[in-house]
């Protein structure tokens, strides 16, 4: 009988402990960062009352028989389950997601808490508000060139962020450009079609390269190009000496404003001289005839008073063939007209399909006036299977006499595009006015702005200003806000007199080819690298004297105290490719001084503050330790553990690294206590408690009734 009660009485004093654990849970249930715990348990001793046999000879084998002497306490184990995020937005409320614990000091020891709530004290510390210990972690040095950096290599100490910490003034020394420049930028190449008198296409393609001589270098200026493709038609157009020769490319020049529209086109001569007029014209058998100069073909002839006079040979020659009715091509860079005896008239050409000498047609006119002149042109001269028409002389009277003359070398120039003389881009077929083809015309011109700061941190307001010259290739070039020049550092780092600019092109695929190039004086690049003479690499200039050079005779000298702002430019991560222009500054190391404004806490733990100066840099990092048994630390109260001989060493580092969690910042862990089951286990624990109390009070009515007998 007494063995059960003394079961019975185990039972009473585990179901116990079972309920002080389930009411501590309950009691934390709203406490930060608490991990509940649950009792286990085993069985105690068992009496033998017969051990068991192995089976012998024709009988079995017998069991044996033990009666148990009651259950014990098997293990308090805690639960170290995350629990559910609670935001608070505020800044030091700190969150673990995932394994860890962070870290806190009171001077002495170490422990370790998964309950966030931090706060600051006075002097900046960060520190738990229950106890004072201080947050363990590193506070962010600062370097000989102001620069706030963390070493996580360093052991961990008290983070510590100072209200009004100042970030001191830094002299830019670099800026870094990214993004992209538009390869379409600029005057487009275009092509306009026209048709020759034969109705053969003659494709005529313009080119546009930008003109960086001395003198257009800060205008909207393009040197022109157009050619005939694919064709063996060619351009008329004066050889420089005045006399008209053919040519399969000719050029000029064009002036825009800054919205693509044109000032001012200009055709030049062989020479490279300007021309007056500005029209296109082409050796077409439809052409008027003019002589070797471009010039009308004026005819000698005899008024009717006796005096000498001239007329005006026009219109067009045309050669048909008799037999299909088609006119016939014949070159119209060599045609003789012969009048030397009138009424005799002899026209010379050269007739494509023809033989090799040229094709003579003679007529002769019933007089020697104008009128018979015009008479015969008009009825054709016939030659073989060929007839000649379409010349007339003008600008005299019908009984005008012709005196004897030849002309030799004659040309059909036939007038063909009409460049632009203002508005748009617009080239158009002078004898088909709805033909007409417009050049795209994207500003070639971008700019981007920075504030580079002195050393004293005074800010300036500089520019980069990028034009497209060529296909791939670019010219910078580097000012202050009020457009004054700033000057030449070299990749050596030497300080030059002269203007920072350059030009930068890229390959193929839109990639940095080089950075170093220059413009000649007289417009073109010069490629050349490493001469001495290379284009800039970054730009350079005086407080005392914006953008003017040191003055020698000020000691120090620069008067304003604040030494000369020296900036390279990295243009390595800058593309070309067909999209809207993007370029921009995406860093320079310079800054104005800044006093601390707020502060906030990353995912990573970092302590990122926020200056006036409008920059941010890290001011600590927080630790987190990792343990092998997390269930092994000895818990001391205050939502506080302390490493045990069965926890295992801390890990410390940085979140996020080495099975450590990641911190949320504004927000604290709740407790991982379930309600429900707990209570539960409270009901457990409670009919497990009854149970055994009735085992007992059972036993005791037994041995009442073993008294009994005695009486």
């Amino acid at each position: 009988m007494l063995r059960s009660m003394y079961s019975g009485i185990t039972g009473l004093r585990n179901f116990q402990d079972q309920l002080d654990i389930v009411a501590n849970n309950i009691a934390n249930v709203n406490t930060v960062g608490y991990k509940g715990s649950r009792a286990t348990f085993q069985t105690t001793l068992f009496q033998t009352l017969s051990a068991g046999n192995a089976p012998q000879n024709q009988l079995g084998g017998t069991n044996p028989m033990q009666i148990g002497l009651g259950s014990q306490l098997a293990s308090i184990d805690k639960l170290m389950t995350q629990g559910s995020p609670m935001s608070t937005g505020k800044a030091t409320d700190l969150m673990i997601q995932g394994e860890g614990f962070f870290i806190l000091s009171d001077g002495i020891g170490q422990y370790y808490t998964r309950a966030g709530n931090f706060t600051r004290d006075y002097n900046g510390f960060f520190v738990d508000p229950a106890s004072g210990m201080k947050l363990q972690g590193w506070t962010a040095k600062i370097d000989q060139e102001g620069n706030r950096t963390i070493d996580t290599n360093d052991p961990i100490g008290d983070i510590q962020i100072s209200s009004g910490q100042v970030m001191a003034a830094k002299q830019t020394s670099f800026v870094r450009l990214a993004h992209n420049l538009n390869a379409g930028a600029g005057i487009q190449d275009t092509t306009i079609v026209v048709k020759s008198t034969t109705g053969e296409n003659i494709p005529v393609k313009f080119s546009f390269k930008r003109d960086m001589s001395e003198e257009n270098k800060d205008k909207n200026v393009y040197n022109w190009t157009a050619s005939v493709v694919g064709s063996e038609y060619k351009f008329a157009v004066d050889d420089g000496s005045g006399n008209l020769t053919s040519t399969n490319q000719i050029s000029g020049k064009v002036e825009l404003d800054d919205t693509g529209n044109v000032i001012s086109w200009v055709n030049y001569d062989g020479d490279g001289d300007p021309l007056a007029e500005s029209k296109i014209s082409i050796y077409d058998i439809n052409g008027e005839i003019v002589d070797q100069y471009g010039d009308s073909v004026e005819v000698d002839i005899t008024t009717s008073s006796g005096d000498p006079g001239i007329a005006t040979l026009t219109g067009s020659i045309r050669v048909t063939d008799n037999t299909t009715g088609e006119t016939v091509y014949y070159d119209p860079e060599n045609i003789d007209i012969d009048i030397t005896t009138p009424p005799n008239l002899t026209i010379t050409l050269n007739i494509e399909g023809a033989p090799v000498t040229p094709v003579v047609f003679n007529g002769t006119m019933t007089g020697n006036t104008v009128a018979d002149f015009n008479n015969l042109l008009s009825t054709g001269i016939t030659s073989g299977n060929y007839t000649l028409t379409g010349l007339r002389l003008t600008g005299a009277s019908d009984a005008d006499t012709i005196d004897g003359q030849g002309f030799t070398g004659l040309k059909s120039v036939r007038e063909m595009i009409q460049p632009p003389s203002g508005g748009a881009i617009r080239f158009t077929d002078l004898n088909n006015p709805t033909n007409f083809s417009e050049a795209n015309y994207i500003s070639p011109s971008v700019t981007t702005s920075t504030v580079v700061y002195d050393s004293l941190g005074n800010p300036y307001n500089t520019y980069l200003k990028f034009t497209k010259i060529d296909a791939n290739t670019w010219y910078w070039k580097a000012e202050l806000e009020d457009g004054t020049p700033l000057y030449k550092s070299t990749a050596d780092g030497q300080l030059l007199d002269d203007s920072a600019e350059g030009v930068i092109a890229f390959d193929s695929n839109g990639n940095i080819a080089a950075t170093q190039w220059k413009i000649n004086p007289d417009g073109t690049i010069d490629q050349t690298i490493g001469d001495g003479d290379d284009g800039a690499a970054g730009f350079w200039f005086d407080p005392a004297e914006l953008g003017a050079a040191l003055n020698p005779s000020v000691d120090p000298q620069s008067a304003a105290g604040a030494g000369p702002v020296n900036v390279s430019i990295n243009f390595q991560e800058l593309s070309q490719f067909f999209a809207e222009n993007s370029i921009a500054v995406t860093e320079q190391d310079g800054n104005a001084q800044g006093t601390l404004e707020s502060f906030a806490i990353n995912t990573n733990g970092q302590i990122i503050g926020s200056f006036t100066n409008g920059l941010t840099a890290p001011l600590g990092q927080v630790a987190l330790a990792t343990f092998n048994n997390p269930e092994g630390l000895s818990a001391t109260g205050n939502s506080m553990y302390a490493m045990s001989s069965n926890s295992g060493l801390p890990q410390i580092g940085v979140s996020g690294v080495g099975g450590r969690g990641s911190i949320n910042p504004g927000a604290l862990e709740m407790s991982n206590v379930d309600l429900a089951e707990e209570f539960t286990n409270m009901i457990i624990a409670q009919r497990g408690f009854q149970a055994n109390s009735r085992s007992i009070t059972t036993a005791d009515a037994i041995l009442n009734e073993l008294v009994n007998i005695k009486r």
